[in-house]
């Protein structure tokens, strides 16, 4: 997995792509892509959540990470970061910025992407208030989707262009059109609970999940 090498005094945007990735997908793979295409000079972090405390995982910490690293293997300047694995308890959105604050520096841009239903419930969320003191957020908007920005992302300043987040830290909200892929992890488990022979996942995400019985009958 590439990385972009740093000019003196250079900031270079870290972009940050989370989730639970149980498993990784196509869609996965796809949006990791249009984030490469669409900050072309950026570090794209793909960063597993730990314990979602919103969600169940389904296999180990472990085999996630390990699909993850396949699935990116190969895409320039994509880094599989996994920060919030090595944490005790939930995974809390706010804990991972202020860390990735702390490693990168007050004056290096951090941009959260956000799908339509984390937007949705991002207000929920454990200290959403300091969000736009510690990154820029990117809404993700599918072109079958309409996105209303509710609560405390509404405080940020919104922007039509991308590169005006390499100009300051944090606090800038920009909406960046995406591929509509219909397939989430969800869809994927089922599938394998049902022995369907083709999994919309990468080759090699099949047949890492073949070869340890992931996600045997438990939908």
């Amino acid at each position: 997995m590439g990385r972009v090498r740093r000019r003196t005094g250079a900031r270079v945007v870290q972009v940050l792509f989370g989730g639970t990735f149980d498993p990784v997908h196509n869609g996965h793979v796809v949006m990791a892509e249009s984030l490469v295409k669409a900050f072309p000079r950026a570090i794209i972090h793909v960063i597993p959540n730990r314990q979602p405390p919103h969600r169940k995982s389904y296999v180990s910490s472990e085999h996630r990470l390990a699909m993850l690293g396949l699935a990116m293997e190969g895409i320039p300047r994509v880094l599989v970061n996994a920060i919030e694995l090595g944490r005790d308890g939930p995974s809390f959105t706010v804990d991972t910025l202020r860390a990735l604050r702390e490693q990168f520096g007050g004056k290096e841009s951090l941009v959260l992407c956000l799908g339509a239903d984390a937007v949705r419930v991002v207000d929920e969320w454990y200290q959403p208030e300091l969000l736009p003191e510690l990154c820029h957020v990117c809404v993700l908007n599918r072109a079958s989707q309409s996105t209303v920005i509710p609560g405390v992302l509404s405080s940020y300043h919104s922007t039509d262009t991308l590169s005006d987040l390499n100009q300051k830290a944090c606090s800038l909200l920009v909406y960046l059109a995406t591929p509509d892929i219909p397939v989430s992890s969800t869809e994927v488990r089922e599938l394998i609970a049902k022995n369907e022979p083709t999994l919309p996942v990468p080759s090699k995400i099949a047949d890492y999940i073949k070869r340890y019985h992931l996600y045997q009958g438990i939908e």
